[in-house]
Order: structure tokens, then C-alpha cells, then sequence
């Protein structure tokens, strides 16, 4: 079925909306204008940018390597999935971790991390140039072309979901570390999955020496953090803040589309 990610990843995005808003989660922002910028967001990226990219990736490979097209077709399906999630995931890993290495790849991703409150419309908040690097959207184009496209969806299908749920407003992993005979299976899933815990951890305003959080840096996989050297196992420990120290509080067109949008707000990077 075309655009089953989409789909159901957007009812997912309903659901759990629909109970942060009767909870009173999901406006519960310091900032003003914080949903605009997070539905704007994910419908270009739904919408536009994600679509044209795969094409772009997938017509590309048709005029440079036209005899490799569906060559890996006649993969098992259940292989085909992980050969699309695993090096996905690890590009992901990497390219989110530059973004908080260097500086003109954070000028890129900040807006992700000016939400002040964790929300499953936080999950797709970003500048349109990051979306239009982020290296395993690229490479699912690649594997479209190679003849995986169905493999391509449900891998998308499973990152998008997991996506939406460690942002969510409910810390929905609190029972896994509160209740006793749960803790095993704990110990098991935060250090190979990204869970609510690790991943608001990324998100909190200062870590403990009071410097903008370097860790947690997997999207679905958080075995790249247990390997690599950047896990922060903080159980069931949740930030109290969340967002960017000092930030200047820009308007949503220059956090989406600066340079074409810039802000006058003193000391913004959208200047």
C-alpha cells in the first residue's frame, strides 16, 4: 500500500495528540507559536521534502547505474528490512551526532531543541536544510531503486513510530524501571532501543555540568550509544527543563526557513 508509513504513522500522531491535548500536555509551551512550528514542519517533510528526495535518489541511480535497478529484489523480505534499518539507523546516529559537534550542522538542527516541553509534535520540528541532508532518507532512495521499496515503507513505518513515541509527552517507560520485576527487561531495551528516558535526557536544557546535553544521539537503535561511547542511562530521572539556555525565542518561519526567513531578535543565529 503507498505511503502506509505516512498513514500510519500520522493516525499514531492523532491518537497520542489527541490524549496530550486532553491531558493538557501538548500546549503546555513557555514559548508562543511552538505547535505552528511543529505542524508546519511535518508536513514539508511529509509532504515534500521526504517524497523528493526518494525521487530524486531513485532518477538519479536510473541515469547513472540503470543496470542496478531492483537488483536486490529477490531478497527475503524479512532481510531486505534490516538491510534498509540497520545502516539507516547507523548513518542517522552520525549525522544527528555532527549535528551537535559542529557548528554549522547545529545551526542546522537547533530548532529541533528550541521545544520547551517534550510532545509528540515535537518529533519532525526541524529546519528544512536538515531534513534535506539527513543521509537515510537518501539512502532509502538508493534502496527504493534497488528494488526494496516495500521494505523501505515498513522500515519508515517502524522508525516513524518510534519517533513519535519517544517524544511523547507521556514518559510511557516509567513502569519498566518502577516496577521491580520489570527491571531486567529495562536494563535489556534502553541499552539496545531509544526510550522516552534516554532520549529527554537529549533533549534537557543543561546536563549535570551545565553544558547543552552530547548524548543519546540514536533514533531508533541505542546500541550506537552503548558502542560508541555516548549513552546516558538515566532511568527513570527526567529532565526538568527542556529547550535551549538563553534562547532568543525566534519566529517560527526563521527556525524553519532561515536563510530564506531570518530573525531580528538580538543574538539569534537566524540573523
Amino acid at each position: 500500500m503507498p505511503h502506509l508509513d505516512t498513514w500510519v504513522v500520522s493516525t499514531l500522531l492523532i491518537l497520542l495528540g489527541s490524549m496530550e491535548l486532553l491531558a493538557g500536555r501538548m500546549l503546555n509551551r513557555r514559548q508562543s507559536g511552538e505547535l505552528a512550528i511543529d505542524v508546519v514542519s511535518l508536513a514539508q517533510f511529509a509532504l515534500l521534502i521526504k517524497p523528493v528526495i526518494i525521487a530524486v535518489a531513485a532518477l538519479a541511480l536510473t541515469q547513472w547505474t540503470p543496470g542496478w535497478a531492483g537488483s536486490l529484489a529477490s531478497l527475503p523480505f524479512w532481510q531486505a528490512v534490516l538491510l534498509v534499518i540497520i545502516p539507516a539507523d547507523l548513518l542517522h546516529y552520525w549525522y544527528h551526532r555532527l549535528g551537535h559537534t559542529l557548528p554549522f550542522m547545529w545551526h542546522m538542527h537547533r530548532t529541533h531543541h528550541t521545544a520547551t516541553a517534550m510532545s509528540i509534535s515535537v518529533a519532525y520540528r526541524e529546519n528544512w536544510r536538515w531534513f534535506m541532508f539527513m543521509p537515510d532518507i537518501w539512502y532509502a532512495g538508493v534502496m527504493v531503486y534497488l528494488g526494496l521499496g516495500d521494505a523501505v515503507l515498513i522500515s519508515h513505518l517502524i522508525f516513524g513510530c518510534a519517533n513519535v513515541l519517544v517524544h511523547s509527552a507521556f514518559a510511557w517507560d516509567k513502569g519498566l524501571y518502577r516496577i521491580r520485576w520489570l527491571s531486567p527487561l529495562a536494563w535489556l531495551l534502553e541499552r539496545f532501543v531509544q526510550l522516552p528516558s534516554t532520549h529527554r535526557a537529549h533533549h534537557a536544557e543543561l546536563d549535570e555540568q551545565g553544558n547543552p546535553p552530547h548524548h543519546n544521539f540514536g533514533q531508533l537503535l541505542y546500541i550506537w550509544d552503548t558502542l560508541f561511547g555516548t549513552a546516558n542511562f538515566t532511568r527513570d530521572r527526567y529532565p526538568e527543563r527542556y529547550g535551549i539556555p538563553d534562547d532568543p525565542g525566534d519566529p517560527w518561519c526563521a527556525q524553519l526557513w532561515w536563510p530564506f526567513c531570518r530573525s531580528r531578535k538580538p543574538g539569534s543565529d537566524y540573523n
